[in-house]
């Protein structure tokens, strides 16, 4: 099935057009039936001459019912723009194809009606204004120009063939494996509950599917699909739908609501987008009125300083939205549609006169210059594209060299070159500063360029010129060892004379750092504020067990005597031993742990 909208001015035969080519009056209200004028949005089907069926939303065209109008094309592939023989073009057929145009509509029909009430010359000359009137337009092609009349019949034959030839040409709706329904009409239906209709877009909807509904995160499952009186087991894009949802009241939904899929869509109330102002307006910072999909918002706009064609919405609610939307905007005051925005950023990242820079790029390059850091899983959303199409944009920033793979980021390269530069110069530093230290220790560095250090240390793998061991970075040319120092020697040789009652380090002239040092190179021990060399524990080790195999247990005096130490050390030795297995405490004896033959 295909969608297309009607649009001109006020009591020009939209839905007369509608009745004459589906067999169905679009004016469901007794009082559009009364006062002759459409109010409100009506839908209507049909099957044109090649077997296609095409679904037609017909609009109001008089201007205080215009916000009825916007929720109907919002989501429509293909246009009739319908201009009246009789009066010929008018203010609301202006507006009316502006909007077309600021939406970007581009596939449709220019439709003059009523063409059995005026001569052939009036006709003629209706024809022609509209020609110049269309040729005007930047976006909104109609393939052909038609005169017809719904009292008569003339001309329909013709319009149903041009239909088909205009669709035929129109692309398909794109499946991007991303639905979302832009609701347009709401209602409690006997027997079934809430039903939403709408033209679904951007993917297939599935039956029992769980559905968001947006604003508002309502939850609700697709309980029955119909389109054209038939149901269906899915919807796909481009199809004018009703679906019945179960597990939400009719009330909790409104015009203007979006039904999505969890977890698919950026939900956003700030976005960056291209701006487009009318012929003789001015867009400037301040309140609008915005219609996105079926919806009217309050929006502010604020222009970007440095290229006012671009500007950054605030919206009053959080919406489903992706590059490539389009929005109307509409002054209050004035009551007239003043411009529009096409969506480039759904996910703005600082100051709105920065982004200038990035918006005129590519979809993913644009969106890596707001988030250097980028996880592959975001791109979809922020990108509105399918798994299948954000695999190919993080495919194609690594191709082009844009970005590299950093654990689970992806991460501009230039800020990753910026990063490894920043690395090395602050572990050379330390280098400098602590000459006998293996390395910068990672959070500390991490904390330095500003990153957590799971980052850091997917930022640092394969630096060249830096080495990331044991939780350190160092340059690859450092070692760092503080064995081999002269003080270290000394140190070692003074603890290893008197191995089980050494004597503080700072006693003979052992720095912090190098004790540290030695710790971290394993020839020292610290046993709870004692310093040991790790030759003399593990003497001290063969005598205990060297005991134990004596006398089956050991008290702390008789550990004591056996390694001609004071109690002080002797527990510090022996509580080692207990936190190793080698030994077990009862009381005031040791008994032989579970290690004591390791």
């Amino acid at each position: 099935m295909r969608v297309v909208a009607t649009a001109g001015h006020v009591d020009h035969g939209k839905s007369s057009l509608v009745l004459a080519l589906t067999g169905t009056d679009p004016d469901r209200w007794p009082e559009e039936k009364t006062r002759g004028l459409t109010i409100d949005l009506g839908f209507a089907f049909t099957t044109l001459p090649s077997g296609q069926e095409l679904g037609f939303v017909d609009v109001p065209g008089h201007v205080r019912f215009l916000k009825n109008m916007l929720a109907g094309v919002g989501a429509v592939e293909a246009a009739i723009l319908v201009v009246a023989a009789t009066e010929g073009w008018m203010p609301q057929s202006e507006e009316h194809l502006r909007i077309l145009d600021l939406l970007g509509i581009s596939h449709g029909l220019a439709v003059i009606t009523k063409a059995d009430l005026v001569d052939e010359d009036l006709l003629e000359l209706a024809r022609l204004e509209v020609d110049e009137r269309l040729a005007a337009a930047s976006s909104f092609a109609p393939t052909d120009v038609l005169a017809v009349d719904s009292r008569s019949g003339r001309g329909l034959p013709e319009l149903r063939v041009a239909l088909d030839s205009m669709l035929a040409a129109a692309p398909l709706a794109a499946d991007r494996g991303r639905p979302r329904l832009w609701v347009d009409r709401v209602f409690a239906a006997k027997g079934a509950g809430t039903v939403v209709t709408g033209t679904m877009a951007g993917g297939t909807l599935p039956l029992d599917a769980e559905v968001v509904i947006l604003p508002g995160r309502k939850r609700a499952r697709v309980r029955h699909i119909e389109s054209h009186h038939e149901e269906l087991a899915g919807a796909g894009p481009g199809r004018r739908v009703a679906l019945n949802l179960a597990g939400v009241d009719h009330t909790e939904l409104a015009r203007g609501s979006a039904l999505v899929l969890p977890d698919q869509w950026a939900l956003t109330a700030v976005v960056d987008a291209a701006l487009t102002a009318l012929p003789d307006v001015d867009l400037r910072h301040g309140a609008y009125k915005a219609y996105i999909g079926s919806g009217e918002h309050d929006v502010r706009l604020r222009l970007i300083p440095s290229d006012p064609t671009y500007g950054r919405l605030r919206l009053d609610v959080p919406l489903p939205l992706q590059p490539g939307d389009r929005v109307v905007l509409r002054d209050s005051g004035s009551q007239m549609t003043v411009g529009g925005a096409e969506v480039l950023d759904v996910a703005p990242v600082g100051r709105a006169r920065l982004a200038a820079d990035r918006l005129p790029l590519a979809v993913g390059p644009r969106i890596l210059a707001g988030r250097p850091w980028l996880r592959p899983s975001e791109i979809g959303p922020l990108a509105g594209a399918g798994p299948d199409e954000a695999k190919q944009l993080a495919g194609d920033l690594v191709r082009s060299g844009a970005a590299r793979p950093a654990g689970e980021h992806l991460v501009a390269a230039a800020t990753l070159d910026d990063l490894r530069r920043q690395a090395l110069e602050f572990v050379a530093d330390h280098h400098r500063r602590q000459p006998l230290e293996p390395g910068f220790d990672l959070p500390a560095l991490a904390a330095a360029l500003d990153l957590d250090a799971a980052r850091a240390r997917a930022a640092l793998d394969g630096t060249e010129g830096l080495v990331v061991e044991q939780g350190r970075a160092r340059l690859a040319s450092h070692r760092g060892r503080v064995a081999g120092e002269p003080e270290a020697q000394r140190l070692l040789a003074a603890l290893d004379a008197v191995p089980f009652s050494p004597p503080a380090p700072a006693e003979v002239g052992g720095s912090p750092e190098i004790v540290r040092g030695l710790v971290r190179e394993g020839l020292l021990l610290d046993l709870d504020g004692t310093i040991f060399t790790v030759a003399a524990v593990e003497k001290a080790r063969q005598i205990v067990r060297q005991g134990l195999e004596r006398h089956g247990s050991l008290t702390v005096s008789q550990a004591r005597d056996l390694l001609g130490s004071s109690r002080k050390y002797v527990l510090a030795i022996l509580a080692r031993f207990d936190a190793e297995g080698v030994t077990r405490r009862r009381g005031d004896e040791r008994f032989p742990g579970p290690r004591l033959g390791g």
